[in-house]
């Protein structure tokens, strides 16, 4: 009995003590399998490792897509300059692509670390000092991003770091007594900053202008567009991208997917999204009645701007090859607003009821548990034997093509597509010479006549491309269906049928 009324006295001490085990738990994984040669820890991992590769050895990032080597870099180059800073800083070359993969991981894990803790920061500064309520609400974004997998090795990790600091700044601005204006363009510099890290970056701006509209604030807007211009140029003048129109084909064309239910309802509703269908709700009761009722102008920028986050994601989750990690700026932005809507203190009352208070306590705790298990799981079940021992072997045909065969700079390998992965490393370790690094991408800009290709067909009809790596046994296709004529087997390597024109 003492036991039990311990335990009910200390529900939320329990919940936070799960929480934070479940979080230290959460890093001990993603530490110990970013170290493994698994090939893909977050989906599409291959778009973030080429990209760093590239800028390490100070070749250009952004390329025409229609010229060989065929190249998209889909995202916005500030991730990839600070992780390619940091292999140089430790003397790493984009050839040791197992350092590249475990640094690109390290700094994703941090950046993740990172918006968790600004996340409790603004909320035990916003809640009067409230540390339990910090603490619970930064383990649960920490777990929900876990689970979402996508912030352990890509771009995302940083947007969801720059969301918490645009947060903060808004927030500055909203209730600084003076010079407050810097404050909101501290925030248009971020949502600047966001947009260079990946595309969807664009909605923090899009919000905040919104917000100035909504609030009848001109001049503020119009300082804004004027900082924002300003931020974006130098952005262009100091960031890796080539040229203008090269930078656009590639962030532009090369997100230009198919539009499809079926993706979206497999790939981001029914795998993610409907777990958290209750914060979503929430998010929109509370929302509601921020706009229809009196509360504090804060509280209004964070009900349109979690709108606008929302409906945003969900127009794009509908493109082909997007998952849920659209929404991991809405889910700060929500999980921000409920806290604080629901810890006014004219609101304390709502979950006085023992039931309400043990209901969410057991919330949190089933939610510390499921994301945990489900991301050990996920890692767990990889066959990582298979992945080390691939690793290695195709570091041996890496090797035989430049060391045996002299293959050089300007020369092309194309690596046909394979199960389990099968070239993921091989293509790595040519990244100089390998010809359509994202097959996937090549197809679907193919298939939508977004570019054309061929500048390929050519290449392949006049034996222009002088090793084709394919899987043994297995006749050499590409995956545009063009047949490569006058093949010549010079050797096979494990798994791994090597060919020359």
């Amino acid at each position: 009995m003492l036991l039990y009324n311990w335990m009910r006295m200390n529900l939320f001490k329990i919940a936070a003590g799960i929480s934070l085990l479940s979080c230290v738990v959460l890093v001990i994984v993603k530490v110990y399998f970013s170290m493994t040669f698994l090939p893909d820890m977050s989906g599409s991992e291959a778009s973030t490792i080429f990209p760093i590769q590239f800028l390490t050895d100070n070749r250009p990032i952004y390329t025409d897509p229609e010229n060989a080597p065929f190249r998209f870099t889909q995202y916005t180059p500030i991730y990839f300059f600070i992780t390619s800073f940091c292999l140089k800083l430790n003397g790493w070359l984009p050839e040791d692509v197992h350092k590249v993969f475990v640094s690109n991981r390290f700094i994703s894990i941090t950046l993740t670390v990172l918006t968790s803790l600004v996340v409790a920061y603004i909320l035990t500064k916003l809640t009067k000092r409230k540390k339990m309520v910090g603490i619970l609400i930064a383990c649960f974004v920490f777990q929900v991003l876990g689970l979402w997998i996508l912030t352990s090795s890509r771009p995302d990790s940083l947007i969801v770091l720059l969301t918490a600091l645009y947060v903060c700044a808004i927030f500055k601005g909203i209730t600084s007594a003076s010079q407050s204006d810097l404050w909101y363009i501290l925030a248009i510099f971020i949502s600047v900053s966001a947009f260079f890290v990946k595309q969807s970056g664009t909605i923090h701006a899009i919000a905040l202008g919104i917000f100035c509209i909504y609030q009848y604030q001109w001049k503020l807007l119009a300082k804004l567009i004027l900082s924002g211009l300003v931020f974006f140029g130098l952005y262009l003048l100091v960031l890796p991208i080539n040229t203008i129109p090269v930078f656009f084909s590639n962030i532009v064309g090369g997100v230009e997917n198919s539009v499809s239910w079926n993706w979206f309802y497999d790939w981001t509703l029914k795998r993610f999204l409907l777990q958290f269908a209750p914060l979503i709700i929430c998010n929109f009761i509370v929302t509601f009645h921020t706009l229809t009722h009196k509360e504090s102008v804060f509280y209004r920028f964070l009900a349109i701007a979690s709108s606008m986050f929302f409906l945003f994601a969900t127009a794009t989750a509908f493109k082909v090859g997007a998952g849920v990690g659209y929404y991991q700026d809405y889910l700060i932005l929500a999980v921000i607003q409920i806290t604080l809507f629901f810890t006014e203190p004219e609101r304390k009352n709502l979950f006085q009821p023992k039931i309400l208070r043990a209901m969410l306590a057991s919330y949190l705790i089933i939610v510390a548990i499921h994301c945990t298990l489900f991301v050990y799981m996920t890692y767990q079940i990889q066959p990582h034997s298979l992945y080390t021992h691939q690793y290695f072997t195709e570091r041996e045909v890496a090797n035989f093509l430049v060391n045996e065969k002299n293959l050089i700079d300007k020369e092309w390998v194309y690596v046909c597509d394979a199960d389990n992965y099968q070239g993921v490393y091989l293509k790595h370790f040519l990244f100089k010479n390998i010809l359509l690094p994202f097959t996937d991408v090549v197809y679907l800009a193919d298939k939508n006549k977004t570019f054309d290709f061929r500048n390929f067909e050519n290449m392949v009809s006049e034996n222009k491309i002088r090793f084709v790596v394919a899987k043994r046994g297995e006749t050499p296709k590409n995956v545009l269906g063009y047949e490569f004529p006058d093949l010549k087997k010079i050797k096979t390597i494990d798994k791994y049928d090597i060919y020359e024109q």
